[in-house]
């Protein structure tokens, strides 16, 4: 009613604002939606293979999905829409590409496959893990029950076992067994030849001595080589299949949090407050609770340690029946109803610790030295010394010390504290300040609560302190408010400052997204930053994203496709230094070659030195005095004795090499052994290999983000 009153209050100034406010609830709901003035009539969610998967359809298939899951009793979120999106898209690509090359190549199961999966289940734990198909006295699964079970599938005179049969065979059973098969077939197709292995064997087993000149890139200072914006603009052409890049956008944005006001918590207090005398004499406590608290009842019995430290002490020195609070704590005000107390076997305790460590190690001289310290803790803390501040600064148990100390409350016997330490403490009183040497060190502990054994049963009414209505508009006006006076220039970063909002930024958003650092479900604002009519700078309208407003900002468009200069500056200029880099090397190396010249006279001539590098092999790149270089390595394994090869431009520098001697070991083994060991290592993830091609043959194009 407050905001209708403002609105009366102010028509004549808020009739612009709400002719914006609905223009921009449209502008947002056909984003949101992908529908009307916006989208047209394009509703493609993807093509695979050629095959377009309209919105309609795509979205038929969702629902029936969650209709099923929210029909079992499983609630359906966004997150759990998101993996069935996830699940109907890989649906689709199963029939239309997966299928299609099983169907090709003739694969098919037979019942006599079923028959043998279901009667020895060891790829289904849904068949082999199921009460019904186990033999009740050893409880493993027995074939019997099973073939008794399939004998009875045309008996049902409803048909629901038989349609449920054929159902979980058609959707799990065969889809599995051809998929096995498939992949057995993909890795028949991985051979090793004796050739193969023999070389392969002995190209391991070689190593190399060579002597290596030249330069790392960093040894040419970059401020000294200047980079133009043609040279850039040169070098990104001639490197084209290097700066591809995938669309992404750039955002700013402010967030508008929705928080509970000073009037919305007393609101909340006052709700509490006027159930405390209903609690007192309420008839069935269960009823009760569940009728009136955010929090179920829990009929439990709870040990100290349980219940915030400002209500706790109250609650386990109170009669049954008593009621503490309203108290707060994390966002509800609560009120504690004693029902009832319970001893337990066990006892508790609450101390605080400070840890001395033995300074240099656990030598006598040490440990003593650790005791002589903590006695004079102990002692200054008897005289009236703070244990907190002690314990801050002085304790070496980093995990309590900023907590001063606090260990909280502890079960005797669960292993809290080591046995000696833990011995002590329960003869000690309470405010008891004892020291123990222990095998980490020294304690000195201070008993906070004295041992006891009581545990209680409470009955809890919380109410979760929430935000109104009118704190919501209030929340919208403010940022409504903010997103139509910053539509022009610089006004966005300018208001912002302006009115203190900080600022965020989110780079390198892809199309499919779906958070923000702050926000776990960001998509609407994502779509709104990827849609065709969104350009450059656009501001967008107020979106609702966990219990905040949102108003973004585009200020960065990267297309699908070659990078632009500016979007890849700093790296295009960085790589267009080291190819000039790579230039003057070569030509400073070029300069003082000879033919007749020794790698050692070259190196002098240079001012370089010759860098040995005994036993280069294939599976070690990391070469003395150059780094991990695998060209350069892979280089001198393929060359000969004795010549002086390059310049060669690697990753790291450039080079010149010599190849000294070749320690060529001839390959002796089992052949069979290392072909089975190469075949099984190729052949491992070949499955997933055809699995990445076949995605790339079918030329998918996902515009699942328009949508969802």
């Amino acid at each position: 009613m407050a905001v209708i009153e403002k609105i009366r209050q102010r028509t004549g100034l808020l009739i612009l604002i709400i002719g914006l406010a609905l223009l921009s609830f449209l502008v947002s709901d056909a984003i949101s939606n992908n529908m009307g003035i916006f989208r047209g009539e394009d509703n493609t969610v993807g093509v695979i293979d050629g095959r377009t998967i309209t919105y309609q359809e795509f979205s038929e298939k969702t629902d029936k999905i969650s209709d099923n899951l929210e029909q079992q009793g499983q609630p359906v979120n966004e997150f759990t829409l998101n993996m069935i999106r996830e699940q109907v898209w890989n649906d689709y690509f199963q029939t239309l590409v997966i299928d299609e090359q099983y169907e090709e190549l003739g694969l098919m199961v037979t019942g006599d496959e079923i028959f043998a999966a279901v009667t020895n289940p060891v790829d289904f734990p849904q068949i082999r893990d199921a009460a019904a198909f186990k033999n009740q006295a050893t409880q493993q699964f027995d074939p019997a029950l099973m073939v008794n079970y399939l004998k009875q599938l045309d008996q049902d005179e409803t048909g629901d076992m038989k349609r449920q049969w054929v159902e979980f065979e058609n959707n799990n059973l065969k889809p599995q067994l051809i998929q096995k098969k498939y992949n057995l077939l993909l890795s028949k197709a991985v051979y090793k030849t004796s050739l193969e292995v023999k070389a392969e064997m002995e190209a391991n087993m070689t190593t190399v001595d060579a002597k290596i000149v030249g330069f790392n890139f960093n040894s040419i200072v970059d401020d000294s080589v200047a980079v133009s914006e043609e040279e850039m603009e040169t070098y990104l052409k001639a490197h084209q299949s290097e700066y591809q890049q995938e669309a992404t956008r750039r955002i700013e944005y402010v967030l508008f949090d929705i928080t509970p006001t000073m009037e919305d918590t007393a609101k909340a207090l006052e709700w509490i407050t006027g159930k405390k005398a209903k609690f007192e004499t309420a008839k069935n406590d269960t009823i009760f609770i569940q009728s009136n608290s955010d929090k179920g009842f829990d009929t439990t019995f709870k040990s100290r340690g349980t219940y915030p430290d400002d209500v706790e002490p109250a609650i386990f020195t109170a009669n049954e029946g008593d009621i503490i609070g309203p108290a707060y704590s994390e966002g509800k005000f609560s009120l504690y109803k004693v029902l009832k107390f319970n001893e337990d076997t066990v006892p508790y305790i609450r101390a605080s610790q400070i840890l001395i460590k033995p300074k240099g190690g656990y030598e006598k001289e040490d440990s003593l030295h650790a005791v002589v310290r903590a006695n004079a803790i102990a002692a200054a803390l008897r005289k009236g010394a703070d244990f907190t501040q002690m314990a801050k600064d002085s304790s070496q148990d980093y995990r309590t010390a900023s907590k001063g100390g606090d260990l909280g409350w502890m079960k005797k016997g669960t292993g809290a504290l080591q046995e000696v330490v833990e011995r002590s403490l329960y003869t000690t009183p309470e405010g008891g300040i004892i020291v123990v040497r222990g095998s980490g060190g020294v304690h000195i502990l201070k008993v906070t609560g004295a041992k006891t054994y009581r545990t209680a049963m409470i009955g809890e009414i919380s109410h979760n302190i929430t935000y109104s209505s009118e704190t919501e508009g209030t929340v919208y006006d403010e940022a409504f408010r903010f997103a139509s006076e910053s539509r022009e220039g610089t006004a966005f970063s300018d208001n912002a400052e302006a009115a203190g909002y900080i600022k965020r930024v989110s780079d390198d958003l892809k199309e499919s997204s779906e958070t923000l650092p702050d926000m776990s479900n960001a998509r609407e604002i994502i779509r709104w930053a990827f849609h065709e009519d969104t350009e450059i700078n656009s501001v967008s309208p107020v979106f609702n994203v966990d219990n905040k407003y949102i108003v973004a900002q585009l200020i960065g468009i990267k297309e699908k496709g070659l990078a632009k200069l500016e979007d890849v500056r700093e790296r295009l200029e960085n790589d267009t230094r080291i190819a000039k880099k790579g230039e003057i090397l070569k030509k400073r190396i070029e300069g003082v070659m000879d033919g007749n010249k020794s790698i050692e006279q070259i190196a002098l001539d240079l001012g370089a030195i010759v860098n040995s590098s005994p036993n280069t092999m294939f599976s070690n790149p990391n070469l003395p005095f150059v780094g991990n270089d695998p060209i350069l390595t892979g280089a001198i394994m393929g060359s000969e004795e004795n010549k002086i090869y390059g310049p060669i431009e690697t990753e790291t520098g450039v080079w010149i090499y010599m190849v000294i001697k070749r320690n060529e070991v001839p390959f002796n083994g089992d052949m069979m052994a290392e072909r089975n060991r190469m075949i099984q290592t190729s052949s491992s993830d070949v499955a997933n290999r055809a699995f990445e091609a076949l995605k790339k043959m079918a030329e998918m194009e996902d515009y699942r983000y328009k949508f969802f």
